[in-house]
């Protein structure tokens, strides 16, 4: 596992630490979920991207022959 340093303001580590007791777990735990979805959402995003410009290029191929 890589340790990685974080700063962040003293009102987002608060909000943090709440949520974080809130659900039963600790802060790193927070952050590493948070990190996670934030990865995961990206990659969709980039996924989805790639997929609208397929289809851009597809429907210009069909328009083109006509």
């Amino acid at each position: 596992m890589a340790v990685v340093s974080v700063s962040l303001s003293g009102e987002l580590y608060k909000k943090l630490q709440a949520l974080s007791v809130k659900n039963g777990c600790k802060v790193e735990d927070s952050l590493e979920l948070a990190v996670s979805e934030y990865i995961e959402n990206g990659e969709d995003v980039y996924e989805t991207d790639l997929n609208s410009v397929s289809s851009l290029e597809r429907s210009f191929f069909f328009s083109a022959a006509e």
